[in-house]
């Protein structure tokens, strides 16, 4: 299957196409997109309170560990896309991941990246990376223990939204 972005991220069923394996494919386009751009590249990741949202924010720590990049995942239960877009300007990120099918049906889901400045990436940067996205899953990321990971941190997005706007 190929996958699309469309407006601001790439949006699907839960369980018919936004699967693990399809998030995890993207994630590897993401990957591969980021190690052409940065140097040292980092990641802030979260999720709203659709249906297994930390399943696939797990998935995408996993693999952006097992490639050696910085994540700092958004403490649970959940959070907005405006947390993620201001964690990434507070973290100096390179990228900012928010898995959320905002207006979109509760069976959807989706997968919205938030350029270094807390905007959306560029359509250009999309369709990179896009253009990057493999046919199958290729990194072996179950054995990932996020928690032993000198490269992951739980992070306070709340708390840091809420000291900006206060």
């Amino acid at each position: 299957m190929k996958i699309k972005f469309g407006t601001d991220g790439w949006r699907a069923i839960i369980a018919k196409d936004f699967t693990v394996e399809n998030v995890a494919r993207v994630t590897e386009g993401v990957v591969s997109w980021l190690k052409k751009n940065f140097e040292s590249p980092s990641v802030v990741v979260g999720h709203d309170c659709r249906f297994a949202g930390d399943l696939f924010v797990e998935t995408i720590s996993k693999i952006l560990i097992k490639n050696n990049i910085k994540v700092y995942q958004a403490k649970e239960p959940f959070v907005t896309t405006p947390m993620i877009s201001l964690g990434t300007l507070h973290f100096k990120a390179s990228l900012g991941i928010i898995i959320t099918a905002s207006h979109n049906p509760p069976s959807y889901n989706g997968y919205k990246l938030k350029g270094h400045y807390g905007g959306p990436l560029l359509p250009e940067q999309v369709k990179e990376v896009e253009n990057l996205i493999p046919d199958k899953v290729c990194t072996d990321f179950e054995s990932v223990n996020l928690q032993e990971s000198s490269l992951f941190e739980i992070v306070d997005l709340e708390e840091i939204y809420y000291q900006r706007i206060t």
